[in-house]
C-alpha cells in the first residue's frame, strides 16, 4: 500500500480511525512511510529515535484535534503532514513567527461596506489574481511572503502585470523586521515603499540557506531590477466587509492563529485559537451554507489542500479579522 493510501485510510476522521497506536509494528510502518514520503534522513540512530517519539506524540495530537473539530461542527481532518517530526516548540519557533506586537493600529481603513443582510457571495481568485503557492521553507518569513503575495495580487488587479515578486528580498532587506525570526506585513509594505520597489523572484531568488537552515543572508537588492512599489496600504474592518471586498475585488493579506495547522490535511476548519502568529493570504470566500474562507499558505503544495486551507466563515476563525490589508501599487 502506498503511503498516500495509508494516510487516507488513517486520517478519514475520528469516527473511522485514530492515528495514534500502541501497535509497535504499525507505528514503525507509519514512521518508515513518513520518512520515505518526505525524504527525511537523520544523522544518527539516536536522532532517528528521538524524532520517532515526536512523530508518535504528533499522531496523538492529530487525534485530539480531530475530536475538537468534530465537536465544533467543522469538517477539517488532521493527519500526517511533513511537520510530524517537529516538536511543538520547533514548529512554533520556525513557522509561527508573525510578530503581532509590530501591528500598526493607525493603518487607514478602506471604505468597504459589509454584505447587505441576507446576501451571500462566493469568489475564488486563485489563478486570476494570484501567483502559484510558494514555500518559505525552514524560515520564519511568512510575513514577507504574505506581503509579497498581496503586492503581486494588487499589481495583477490594478496594473495588469503578472510579476512573481521576491519575498527573499523583503525578508533580507527589511531592517525593521527580523528575517527568518519573524516580522509583520505592514513593516514589509513600508520597506518596499521606502526602498522604492521590489524585484522579481527570478532576479532575487529565495536563498537555499533560508529554505534549509533558516538563515536569510545579507541584503543584495538591485534597484535597477525593481518592478513594483507600494504607494499606500489599507485595512478592512470586520468579517462581513472583508467578505464584501474579497467577493467583489480581490485577495487580502491576513494574519491569524495557525498554531493548530501543523496537522491539517483538508476540510473546513472550525476549531482554532485566537493568538495571532502567522501571516497568509485570503484568496477566496464563500458565505453560503457551510461557508468558508479559502486561504493561501506559504508551506508548499504538499501541505493542506495543495497549499491552501479553508476556514469556517462567520466565526472569525483563527482571528482572521485581526489585520486584513491590501495595497495601492505602481510600476517602477
Amino acid at each position: 500500500m502506498k503511503f498516500a493510501a495509508v494516510v487516507l485510510a488513517l486520517a478519514l476522521g475520528v469516527a473511522q480511525a485514530d492515528l495514534f497506536t500502541t501497535d509497535a509494528q504499525r507505528l514503525q510502518y507509519m514512521w518508515d512511510s513518513f520518512k520515505e514520503q518526505y525524504g527525511k534522513k537523520y544523522d544518527t540512530a539516536e536522532e532517528d529515535h528521538a524524532r520517532f517519539e515526536i512523530f508518535a506524540s504528533n499522531l496523538a495530537l492529530a487525534d485530539e484535534r480531530n475530536v475538537r473539530e468534530h465537536r465544533a461542527g467543522g469538517s477539517a481532518v488532521h493527519g500526517i503532514t511533513k511537520f510530524m517530526d517537529l516538536s511543538a516548540k520547533e514548529f512554533t519557533q520556525r513557522y509561527l513567527t508573525s510578530l503581532v506586537s509590530m501591528k500598526n493600529d493607525s493603518v487607514p481603513e478602506a471604505d468597504v461596506k459589509p454584505l447587505a443582510p441576507g446576501t451571500t457571495t462566493s469568489k475564488d481568485w486563485t489563478g486570476t489574481y494570484t501567483t502559484p503557492v510558494k514555500n518559505q521553507g525552514y524560515c520564519g518569513s511568512c510575513w514577507a511572503f504574505s506581503a509579497t503575495e498581496q503586492i503581486e495580487s494588487d499589481a495583477m488587479r490594478t496594473l495588469g502585470s503578472s510579476y512573481i515578486l521576491s519575498p527573499g528580498q523583503v525578508a533580507a532587506c527589511d531592517r525593521t523586521s527580523f528575517g527568518c525570526n519573524g516580522g509583520w506585513t505592514e513593516s514589509a509594505y513600508n520597506y518596499v515603499s521606502n526602498a522604492g520597489g521590489i524585484e522579481q523572484e527570478k532576479d532575487y531568488p529565495y536563498p537555499a540557506s533560508a529554505s534549509n537552515m533558516g538563515i536569510i543572508g545579507s541584503c543584495n537588492a538591485d534597484k535597477s531590477d525593481y518592478k513594483v512599489t507600494v504607494d499606500k496600504y489599507y485595512t478592512v474592518n470586520g468579517e462581513s466587509s472583508m467578505a464584501s471586498y474579497v467577493g467583489s475585488t480581490g485577495p487580502l493579506s491576513v494574519c491569524l492563529d495557525a498554531s493548530s495547522w501543523s496537522t491539517y490535511t483538508g476540510g473546513i476548519m472550525s476549531s482554532c485559537g485566537k493568538s495571532v502568529d502567522h501571516c497568509v493570504q485570503a484568496v477566496g470566500v464563500n458565505t453560503g451554507s457551510n461557508g468558508y474562507w479559502k486561504v493561501r499558505n506559504s508551506w508548499g503544495t504538499s501541505w493542506g489542500e495543495s497549499g491552501f486551507i479553508r476556514l469556517a466563515y462567520g466565526k472569525n476563525t483563527c482571528d482572521i479579522t485581526n489585520d486584513p490589508t491590501y495595497t495601492k501599487v505602481s510600476l517602477v
